[in-house]
């Protein structure tokens, strides 16, 4: 009987007495060695096979050490294991700290976490930490907003009206803009109860461009909304569109005085704001082209825009064609409105913002090009729909547009002069 070769090559021997370990290296059939360790614990010989003779010689010695001071064997870390905790001790090292000192600072972190991940919590924090955006009182910002805004060649009514909105609101809230809240803002606008749902809404608008004004400017998170354009708009409740019927229309322009005429028959004909006519001058209207031209500074919008200047509003407008200075020289226009609408006996006296709810109505019709009358009218085509429009026939559209003055009409004849121009002239 042929004897088999013994695939035992070595014994290597770890400690001595009863806590000696042997180490004994096998040759497999798939030639690679294995390493079984071989112990006696407990009166009983007891076994572990390894396939790397370092991790072996590692294990021996953990062994061997447990057995002299009597303790149990059976969890000895593994080469693994060991590799694992040094790579452990040299990340804890590279932040200056001891591995013991990593867990109970993870340990901490991950109670306060909960459920949450440490890192998307680190995460949020760094993003919202109080001091990574620049701190700015609210009458800081709405300072340096104001100042930008005139330096830009803002019109000078914007820079009035958001100017008194924005620094009523800085009053009320003088603190940092970081620290306004939606409620605050919903509370503040909720509270104005003696303004319209469209006058609130104007005054949130303007809280909306200052808000993203400071985060532009680094004073508020940058990636997020911010309070006010989180904050609620009022829903405006559909009111019926007033307009002038053409022969309501020839009434007023008849009985008009001279210093009121002009803003009566360009509003009408060529549908500039009442507000903008104010700041119109004479050389503003084009009389070889046949338009007003509304400059950045003088329109609401702070754009330039061309208004069209018909046949009849030129007939309107043909005593004042030498004329220069402002276009509408009389100071209480509204209170003059109002009897002008009384004396053509208007039902329900002057209508507000008729006279552009009539252009627009009226040359819509006319055209029937809503998109050229929004640049007309400087106004976008969705605020025609929705504000501005009343239906009309073509037939009214053109009896509107053919209102001419009566034969030998000339407002200035007889004009007395008035007191401040006495004056201007007697200096």
């Amino acid at each position: 009987m042929t004897r088999k070769p013994s695939r035992r090559s070595s014994i290597i021997e770890v400690g001595s007495g009863p806590s000696r370990v042997r180490i004994y290296t096998i040759r497999r059939k798939d030639g690679y060695s294995q390493f079984t360790l071989a112990w006696k614990e407990g009166g009983r010989r007891t076994t572990r096979s390894v396939s790397c003779a370092e991790e072996a010689r590692i294990i021996a010695q953990q062994i061997t050490v447990r057995l002299t001071n009597g303790l149990e064997t059976g969890n000895e870390a593994t080469r693994r294991d060991i590799e694992l905790l040094r790579h452990c001790e040299h990340l804890a090292a590279s932040f200056g700290v001891s591995l013991a000192a990593a867990m109970d600072e993870w340990k901490s972190a991950r109670q306060v976490a909960g459920g949450l991940p440490i890192a998307d919590a680190v995460r949020f924090y760094a993003a919202n930490r109080p001091d990574s955006v620049e701190a700015r009182t609210v009458p800081q910002v709405v300072r340096e907003f104001l100042s930008l805004k005139q330096s830009s060649g803002v019109s000078r009514a914007y820079i009035r009206g958001s100017g008194f909105s924005l620094e009523k609101f800085a009053k009320q809230f003088p603190g940092s803009i970081a620290g306004i809240t939606v409620r605050e803002i919903n509370a503040y606008l909720t509270g104005l109860t003696q303004m319209h749902a469209v006058s609130r809404n104007g005054i949130r608008s303007h809280l909306v461009t200052l808000f993203i004004f400071a985060r532009k400017q680094g004073y508020l998170h940058p990636d997020r909304k911010t309070a006010a354009e989180l904050s609620e708009a009022f829903r405006v409740p559909d009111s019926a569109i007033e307009i002038y019927t053409p022969e309501e229309m020839r009434r007023i322009l008849e009985l008009a005085g001279h210093r009121i005429l002009p803003l009566v028959a360009i509003g009408a004909f060529s549908g500039i704001r009442s507000a903008e006519i104010l700041r119109l001058n004479w050389s503003d209207i084009r009389w070889d082209r046949g338009l007003i031209e509304i400059s950045a500074s003088k329109a609401k919008t702070a754009a330039r825009r061309l208004a069209i200047l018909p046949p009849n509003l030129q007939a309107w407008l043909a005593p004042w064609r030498s004329a220069t200075g402002r276009v509408v020289s009389i100071s209480d226009y509204a209170g003059t409105l109002g009897d002008l609408g009384a004396s053509a006996g208007i039902t329900g006296g002057w209508r507000k913002n008729a006279l552009r709810h009539s252009f627009i109505s009226y040359r819509v019709a006319e055209t029937g090009d809503v998109a050229r009358t929004s640049l007309e009218a400087g106004n976008s085509p969705r605020m025609i729909f929705q504000h501005y429009r009343e239906v009309v026939d073509p037939q009214s559209a053109a009896d509107w547009f053919s209102i001419m003055p009566p034969p030998d009409w000339n407002p200035l004849r007889d004009v007395q002069p008035t007191v401040r121009e006495r004056i201007a002239r007697f200096s």
